[in-house]
């Protein structure tokens, strides 16, 4: 009950700093975007083998806002499920971001950025090293071009460097978790 209690006021907290944070005058700029990667859901795609019962459905999504001009935050949550050798197979993560755009005062061209976050790899519902999975931090750098195509729908190529803990899974290469180089393609609109 307690637990309950306190996950609440948390939540109110937070939905109350959120608000005030984007507590902003409009000025006709979009101040919001939600995306899209597309290298997940190929990457899934490819991994997917019928031989040997294999497959994989990759979802990358992400919201970004802009609180001051030439910086943003925002979240990605990865939601990978799927059938690795008739065990169930899923990574989850969930991460903040923080970006800085240098060359303009929107979400547009040239970024840099950073994540901090937590993902968790769960093999036939189990999360421990010995049996396959994990759960533990993630943290990220991120380097891309925002390329607006009118005033709302953008795609984003990028290239990070993700780093977290791994499970023998991905060491034996039948694994799909983001870890080391990762390209992006994003696509998305912006409101």
């Amino acid at each position: 009950m307690k637990r309950t209690i306190m996950c609440g006021l948390i939540a109110v907290i937070l939905l109350v700093c959120t608000g005030a944070v984007f507590a902003q005058e409009e000025t006709g700029e979009n101040k919001n975007a939600l995306s899209l990667d597309l290298f997940p859901l190929f990457k899934g795609f490819i991994a997917t083998d019928n031989d040997s019962n294999t497959s994989f459905f990759c979802v990358s999504a992400a919201y970004e806002r802009v609180i001051v001009p030439h910086y943003s935050i925002g979240v990605e949550l990865d939601l990978y499920p799927g059938k690795l050798d008739e065990l169930d197979y899923m990574y989850f993560g969930l991460a903040g971001t923080f970006r800085f755009y240098p060359m303009s005062e929107n979400m547009e061209k040239f970024f840099m950025g950073v994540n901090l976050g937590f993902n968790s790899l769960s093999i036939d519902g189990r999360t421990k090293a010995e049996e396959g999975g994990f759960s533990g931090l993630l943290i990220g750098l991120k380097a891309g071009y925002k390329l607006l195509m009118g005033k709302a729908f953008f795609f984003e190529p990028s290239m990070a460097y993700v780093y977290s803990k791994t499970s023998e899974f991905a060491l034996w290469g039948a694994s799909v978790t983001p870890l080391g180089w990762q390209a992006g393609l994003r696509m998305g609109f912006a409101f």
